[in-house]
């Protein structure tokens, strides 16, 4: 694990009260030298006496170096030029107190989780290969990206993904899974519920809903500068115009934080700063590829997924009963289940069907015994 800064700005560290104190025991050690001085003199047997001296005889002097309320007042009018200069040499003037402490851990204390050894990513990559074997297209690409990186422990991060293919056959919950068994915060955008792109970004302030967008949540929340993003139905992405003319969208708020160049330098629209976001893994979905606008897909790699089998569909029933702990006749019979609704015509058949039949069964199970 490493630490980094992420944002490219000047923490303002200003401790207001500390340096309005430094000022005001400046002033009076100014004053408490000049009356030593005057009542010294500066005839010639008063230039044979040392600093000892000088400093010692205030304390014998009688009192005119106390703060008045207008030393005071002007102390703190000097202190608040200073700290207001220094926020805007930081870059963060415009923002409010609490919202710089919001963004401190960019600073200094985000973590980027690092790969733990080729033997490690094996582990890992042939868990998700047995655990979801019809997604090997996309199992091995993620693969391949890691084991580049393990030798030399770099940080956890694998190229734009696009996982194309039928609906239902566990894109997401292939995405999820393999955040669990990196150990890495994810977020999960639905592309098709509209937004145009306010969720990946954010909003500009000044509007009544201005808020960052989700990666940068994410990374503020967990302080990891690595998650995996996970945005579904990315070919459903929607664009809108506001009132002014001004053209959003999803895909191309996506493109600034896909491309290398921009994510290392990303502007947020929120806090108006820039910030690195180049660590973040990306993985989308989509049913239908040739939906997705042509500057998406030049940055990410698309994986063309199969349609899941009834015998892919029933080896997941069974592992996922024996972790749930339901007895075997439950499993059998849910294989029964999905062998037959396969067999049917034009049968649909997906992993969230079979995903409901388990819940289904637990809960069934989970039921008290009737005398």
């Amino acid at each position: 694990m490493k630490t980094t800064k992420l944002i490219h700005a000047t923490y303002p560290e200003i401790d207001g009260i500390a340096l309005i104190q430094r000022f005001a025991d400046h002033l009076v050690k100014l004053r408490t030298d000049k009356l030593a001085a005057v009542s010294v003199g500066d005839d010639e047997p008063s230039r044979d006496l040392g600093s000892d001296d000088v400093e010692g005889a205030p304390l014998e002097q009688p009192s005119g170096v106390e703060l008045t309320w207008q030393d005071t007042r002007r102390i703190e009018l000097r202190v608040n030029k200073i700290i207001q200069r220094m926020r805007a040499a930081s870059g963060l003037a415009h923002l409010k107190d609490e919202e710089i402490i919001r963004l401190r851990p960019l600073f200094t204390s985000v973590k980027l989780l690092t790969l733990e050894g080729e033997h490690w990513v094996d582990e890992l990559i042939a868990t998700l290969h047995a655990e979801m074997p019809w997604m090997a297209p996309a199992t091995i690409e993620v693969w391949h990206a890691l084991q580049r990186g393990a030798a030399t422990g770099a940080v956890i991060r694998i190229p734009p993904l696009i996982l194309n293919g039928p609906p239902g056959i566990g894109k997401s919950v292939w995405a999820r899974r393999l955040s669990e068994l990196l150990h890495i915060p994810r977020c999960e955008i639905d592309a098709s519920l509209g937004g145009v792109g306010f969720s990946i970004a954010g909003t500009e302030r000044g509007w009544s809903s201005a808020q960052a967008g989700r990666p940068l949540e994410t990374i503020l929340q967990h302080q990891v500068g690595n998650p995996i993003m996970v945005v579904d139905e990315i070919c459903k992405a929607q664009s809108g115009t506001s009132t002014n003319g001004a053209n959003h969208s999803f895909a191309n708020s996506l493109l600034s934080l896909l491309e290398p160049a921009t994510s290392a330098a990303w502007e947020c629209p929120f806090y108006r700063t820039k910030i690195d976001m180049s660590h973040i893994s990306w993985v989308l979905t989509a049913n239908d590829a040739s939906r997705i606008p042509a500057p998406l897909l030049s940055r990410c790699v698309v994986i063309n997924l199969p349609k899941i089998s009834c015998a892919q569909l029933q080896g997941f029933a069974v592992r996922k009963a024996d972790e749930l702990g339901l007895t075997k006749a439950s499993a059998d019979a849910i294989e029964q289940v999905i062998g037959n609704e396969m067999q049917k015509a034009n049968a649909n058949t997906s992993l969230r069907d079979v995903v409901r039949i388990l819940r289904r069964a637990e809960v069934l199970e989970s039921r008290p015994m009737l005398h």
